[in-house]
């Protein structure tokens, strides 16, 4: 009998998870208070309880500075958050990385493009979960390039995940025989783009390639419109630019620009039916990021389940060893560095003649398969895999 106050007071003890997003900085439109929703969706959808404890859910805005992203994830691993979802910046990431390793715990990375994630900065205890640097690349590359009669410029951020973006395109213009003329480079905190974009004109490069984040991509395509690079018969390959991009650019601006993304809303019933409730709930529609933070969270507490317990040792084998279904993925599955591998999809922005609607943006052009579109894990950087 004296036992069982301890009993319930561990089934009410809540299982915590967190999302950690910028949310009112410049990566809020690609995660932010939207990716905070599909988890809050998902937790509700699984019944508010894993194991017979509630689900506790908290949100932390990091605002892209990594010392406030790092330090929120710390104090939420000491405070007993068992997992955490989204963490976005690169330099955020690394250090969430290396913190969830050394106290055990879980982090699945939503809006984190760099690939050193599952290379130099592997983790058993990382997962990345809906795309990469590497997918955009190659996603950039098939649309744009491929013959070695093409010559690329880069616009390039002067950042991690720019310099990757970068490496990978450039791997893949080199394995054909294409050039690569040259590489302007810019700062976190550019605004004005210009000279570098007249250095790509004046390069009369076949493609221009626009290495940088999502949050720059935009103000960088405006300026490329504006001093008429396609209209003068360059090709722009923007790897990073998302759904949510090309509704900030508007078709008039990014009419047939290609895009690789992990989910677009309208591709079946699905993710059609996921859309309607989240833009009832939110005003818009979920871009890839948002849409696989329902997935992400469903899968980790139904592995908490299958488990029978929330530590790592025991949930993230059975995360590894299930495969991912959902709306948004098919037979997906993880890999023994944390890359899941899904397939991913090559996508034409329409022409507005074509549109019949504020959110219809985008036509498929073509399914990329997972096995194809990731990078073979990396042996000689990531242990995990040798």
């Amino acid at each position: 009998m004296a036992a069982q106050p301890a009993v319930r007071a561990q089934s009410n003890t809540p299982v915590k998870i967190g999302v950690l997003t910028d949310q009112s900085g410049a990566a809020a439109d690609f995660s932010g208070r939207g990716t905070v929703l599909a988890a809050r969706m998902a937790v509700e959808d699984f019944g508010g309880k894993v194991l017979g404890r509630p689900i506790e859910l908290l949100d932390g805005d990091h605002l892209s500075k990594p010392d406030l992203g790092v330090a929120l994830a710390r104090r939420w691993y000491d405070e007993g958050v068992e997992a955490i979802f989204d963490v976005g910046l690169t330099s955020i990431a690394i250090g969430v990385q290396q913190l969830a390793r050394d106290k055990n715990k879980v982090v699945v990375y939503l809006s984190t493009g760099s690939t050193d994630i599952t290379g130099k900065y592997c983790s058993p205890n990382g997962i990345h979960w809906t795309y990469d640097t590497y997918s955009q690349a190659n996603g950039a590359f098939l649309a744009y390039g491929g013959s070695p009669k093409d010559s690329w410029y880069f616009l390039t951020m002067d950042y991690a995940y720019g310099a990757n973006l970068e490496r990978d395109v450039t791997n893949r213009v080199a394995a054909t025989g294409g050039k690569v003329l040259g590489t302007s480079k810019h700062s976190f905190e550019a605004t004005d783009f210009a000279s570098d974009i007249l250095r790509a004109q004046s390069s009369k490069a076949t493609v221009v390639g626009l290495m940088t984040t999502t949050m720059h991509s935009v103000t960088v395509m405006k300026q490329v419109e504006e001093f008429g690079l396609r209209a003068g018969g360059q090709r722009v390959a923007a790897p990073a630019l998302t759904f949510h991009d090309i509704k900030a650019l508007g078709l008039p601006i990014a009419h047939d620009l290609m895009i690789v993304e992990a989910f677009y809303w309208d591709l079946n019933e699905a993710s059609r039916a996921f859309a309607k409730r989240y833009l009832e709930k939110f005003g818009r529609m979920p871009n890839m990021n948002q849409a696989s933070a329902y997935g992400a969270v469903t899968h980790y507490l139904k592995s908490v389940e299958a488990a029978g317990a929330v530590e790592p040792g025991k949930v993230l084998p059975k995360m590894k060893a299930t495969p991912i279904n959902d709306f948004m993925t098919k037979d997906g599955s993880i890999r023994a560095d944390g890359r899941v591998i899904r397939d991913m999809y090559l996508l034409r922005a329409k022409k507005p003649a074509e549109s019949k609607g504020e959110w219809d943006l985008l036509e498929l052009v073509k399914t990329l398969p997972g096995s194809e579109i990731f990078k073979a894990p990396d042996t000689e950087a990531c242990n995990l895999v040798r």
